[in-house]
Parts: C-alpha cells; structure tokens; sequence
C-alpha cells in the first residue's frame, strides 16, 4: 500500500502538465503513486503524459473516451488510489517545494485528523502577476489541530479555511464521507472537505504550500455572468447543506450569504453581465436595489465596484473584518521564503 497518492485531473491542458508534474515530482518527499486521469483531452496531452510515465516509475495515466468533468476525473482516480492519505492535484496549478513532507509529518503526528491544510498563493495565470492569498481567514495563527467542535464553532464567524490544491486528505476519511458528489459540480470538494473537518478535525499550518493560478476564463468567473447558473448553483449548495446532518444548525443560511458574496465579489470585477448576477443573488430589498442597481453602476468604476462591496459586506455579513485584518498582518509578519521542510506540532 502507498502512503501518499496524488490525483490529477487533466482537460486539455498540456501546456501546464510538464509545470505541475515536475513540482510534485520534485517534492522533498515524493509522492509514492501519481494518477493522472485525462478526460477527454484533444491537444497534446497524451503525448506528455505517456513521456512522464515512460520516465517516472510513480506516475500512470488513465484515458477517459470522453470528456465527464473535473469530478469525475477525480472520482476516476480516487477509486485507483492505494495511498493512505491522498492530494488532489490541479493540471494548471503548481505545489511548492516542502508540501509533502509538511503534510505527511503534521499529520503523522496528529493521528485522527481528516486531513493537513496550509495557505494557497493566488496568481493571475496570464501574467503570473501575485493576486493575494486564501484563506482571507485564518482558522489558527499558528500550526496545530482544528477539533471538529472547533471547526463547528469558528463556522459561526469564518468560513473556506480549506482549499483543496492546499490540502492532503486521509482517504478512509474522503471515503466516510461520501467521497466527491458529482452532482455539486465544483462544489464537490468543498463540500467533502468541510465534512470531513467537521467529523474529524484538520491540521492547519499558515505557510503557503502551494500557488493557485487564476485564469480569466475560470468557472467562478463564467458563473459569476450567469445569473440563472448562479442562482441555481446556491440552491443546491445550501439544500445540501441543510440536509446533511453533519453541517451545524443554520451553517446553510451562513454559507449562502457567504457565497452570495463571494460570487457577487467576482462579479463586481466583469463587465455589465455581472450586475444581473448581482441583482438576482444580493437584491432582497428595495434599498438593496436603489443603491446595488441604481445608483452604483452610474458612479466612476472604482468608487461603483467600492460602494458596491461596501453595502453587500454590511448586508451580508460574509465573515469577521478583525479577522480578516489579523490574518492579513500575520501572513506579513509570518511568512518566509519556502523552505524544504517544516515542524508540525501538535495544538488544541
């Protein structure tokens, strides 16, 4: 049996796969299997990945006939894992040097947690240009363990501490909980690691252990033009939410405020299309209406995208502004250059 399993899901994107196998390649600790499951791919993908596994003993590659999406391609590779813990890779995003040793030792030390987490670096993918970074809160300032109470309890003032390129997951644990729905699209992660955060707890580390590249293009931003799309993606969300049993009571109403926000955050930055997803996520008053569809639009587009995310913040309350302020002042006070390894502690 492996000890760490990575999944990669790939669609057409061979530009990125020779950047993100060789930064899991490289890692102080590599990974002990690497899947890598192409959905469908028509550019040159095949051809890549038939040169890393001819070169590499721990990568193999699995062929989808046809292109079933990203959860899929996961679902794929999950089922082929034998890893006891498992990271799910993105083909356009890269890890960075140390994650993998970081993670197996924390959680290695902290024996019954569902899964290590760290800090993501955001980049504009055109231009590599830094972005900022996630998670905008904090659950801990230091490295430790987030109890599952603890993670019920900090859900009240914060949310999306975890995200999935940033995280190493227990497999028995992905597969207690359900595993990846398909039908929750590119919720599904979300929704599992929460769930498994909130059965067994999580190890939080504050060092950046991997770089999210944002394209245009992306499926937040597409979703965040579409109002119907986004109205119906929160639907099915918080229902989900709701009929869980896992999810504390009235987690569902905060977390659809929470991503009423975010997704009408992205929206402020698109063209005019986006107001319509703003108007049918955020308008639920007719003051919302006179300032978000009113008046907004026809100030300077700074001050109209400022005003905008100032009333929806006040509306919505989509999270604590201190912590927010705190963990922005702890990453500039904390964070280093990447160094090859870390020291895991344990903490309550």
């Amino acid at each position: 049996m492996a000890l760490l399993s990575v999944v990669l899901p790939n669609y057409n994107h061979a530009r990125y796969l020779p950047r993100a196998l060789d930064a899991i390649l490289h890692q102080t600790r590599p990974a002990d299997e690497v899947i890598v499951v192409d959905d469908g791919s028509t550019d040159e993908s095949l051809s890549v990945l038939e040169g890393y596994a001819n070169e590499h003993a721990s990568v193999t590659f699995v062929a989808h006939g046809e292109n079933l999406g990203a959860v899929a391609a996961l679902n794929t590779g999950l089922a082929k894992a034998t890893g006891i813990y498992v990271y799910m890779a993105a083909a356009d995003d890269v890890v960075l040097p140390g994650f993998f040793e970081l993670g197996l030792a924390g959680l290695d030390r902290n024996p019954g947690v569902g899964l290590f987490t760290g800090a993501t670096m955001l980049h504009e993918a055109a231009s590599g240009r830094r972005l900022g970074m996630r998670p905008a809160v904090w659950p801990r300032y230091r490295p430790g363990v987030v109890t599952r109470e603890r993670t019920a309890q900090l859900l009240r003032r914060s949310d999306n501490w975890i995200l999935t390129g940033a995280s190493m997951l227990v497999k028995d644990a992905v597969d207690e909980a359900g595993g990846l729905a398909t039908d929750l699209g590119t919720f599904a992660d979300g929704f599992l690691v929460r769930k498994v955060a909130l059965t067994r707890g999580f190890y939080f580390h504050p060092r950046p252990v991997a770089v999210w590249n944002v394209h245009e293009g992306s499926i937040s931003r597409r979703t965040a033009t579409q109002a119907k799309e986004a109205v119906r993606g929160l639907a099915l969300y918080t229902e989900r939410i709701r009929a869980d049993p896992v999810f504390p009571v009235g987690y569902a109403e905060r977390f659809g405020r929470r991503w009423r926000f975010a997704t009408s955050r992205i929206a402020l930055q698109l063209p005019i299309e986006g107001r319509a997803v703003i108007e049918a996520l955020s308008v639920q008053r007719p003051l919302d209406r006179r300032l978000l569809v009113g008046l907004a639009p026809r100030l300077p587009r700074r001050l109209s995208r400022l005003t905008s995310l100032g009333w929806l913040y006040l509306r919505l309350r989509p999270t604590s502004l201190t912590r927010v302020v705190g963990t922005w002042i702890a990453a500039r006070l904390t964070w280093k250059p990447a160094r090859t390894a870390g020291d895991p502690r344990s903490g309550s």
